[in-house]
């Protein structure tokens, strides 16, 4: 809602009160902002190419958990594009594996549409890519390599349980799921706070964990709604097995894959941030 539609919404001498539910003002910045986000969408996918190839390369671990069915080329140029990739890509989305200053540019817009705050598209993600340049490279190569580790772990704990199942590989096949799923988690939060706080690498990991322990069950629910986000629509393509539509699904990530995922994280995450850390300012800057 524009503050000119605020305006008219009160008489003269009365404070607005907005008692729209958060569900109702995400459907409103959606129809307002569909287009800004198709750009911004495009523009952070430039910007977000190092990340793509990195994901890519990724891929060839999760193939190999489908490499006993896999019988020829083209069988596995479709367990690529259908399976292993988006799979990668919904960890760029939450996100794990992202070029960090361009991720920093991306929330503080999102962070602003969720709380309907003006915004300088472009100028506004420049700035904040500089702003945040040290630090956005510092988390994006930490989470990188977190990463990376914990997708080899799975690989190597997936070939021993080949060979030979037992409780303690089972132990620690389960234990590396929750320390996996716990990191996706804090990684949902480091960036908002990063654009919105000043603070240091440490205590940026260290609120992350808590709030990914804090909330956890909410933090479930937002993952699942981004999974279907990024995964559903793949499900279309395995029932219809057409490769038209997998054309489109791939459009629909060329044009919406991060941004829409995005803005459904910052009207979840932006609200829990400040609610403990403080409001930030109504500009949305660093306090």
């Amino acid at each position: 809602m524009t503050e000119e539609e605020k305006i008219f919404d009160v008489a003269p001498g009365e404070k607005y009160v907005d008692d729209r539910s958060r569900m109702t003002i995400f459907f409103q910045v959606l129809g307002r902002k569909f287009w800004k986000l198709i750009s911004m969408n495009l523009i952070f996918l430039i910007f977000n190419i190092p990340s793509i190839i990195i994901s890519f390369l990724l891929s060839g671990y999760v193939i190999n958990v489908f490499s006993p069915f896999i019988e020829n080329a083209d069988e596995m140029a479709a367990v690529l594009f259908v399976y292993s990739f988006p799979l990668l890509m919904f960890l760029m989305v939450i996100p794990a594996i992202t070029v960090g200053p361009a991720q920093a540019g991306l929330t503080y817009l999102l962070r602003c549409f969720s709380y309907e705050l003006p915004t300088f598209y472009w100028s506004d993600f420049k700035d904040k890519m500089k702003e945040n340049l040290k630090q956005g490279i510092a988390v994006s190569l930490i989470n990188l390599v977190a990463i990376v580790l914990l997708i080899i772990d799975f690989y190597l704990y997936g070939q021993m349980t080949d060979n030979g199942s037992n409780f303690m590989l089972s132990a620690a096949n389960g234990l590396l799921i929750v320390v996996f799923l716990l990191f996706v988690m804090m990684s949902m939060y480091i960036y908002p706070m990063m654009v919105s706080y000043e603070l240091n690498l440490k205590n940026l990991y260290k609120n992350a964990f808590l709030f990914s322990i804090g909330r956890f069950l909410p933090n479930l629910g937002v993952l699942i709604i981004c999974f279907l986000l990024v995964i559903g629509p793949m499900a279309v393509v395995m029932f219809s097995g057409n490769a038209i539509v997998l054309v489109i699904v791939y459009i629909y990530y060329l044009i919406l894959g991060f941004s829409l995922p995005g803005l459904v994280l910052n009207f979840f995450i932006n609200p829990a941030i400040d609610k403990y850390l403080r409001p930030a300012p109504a500009q949305g800057n660093k306090e």
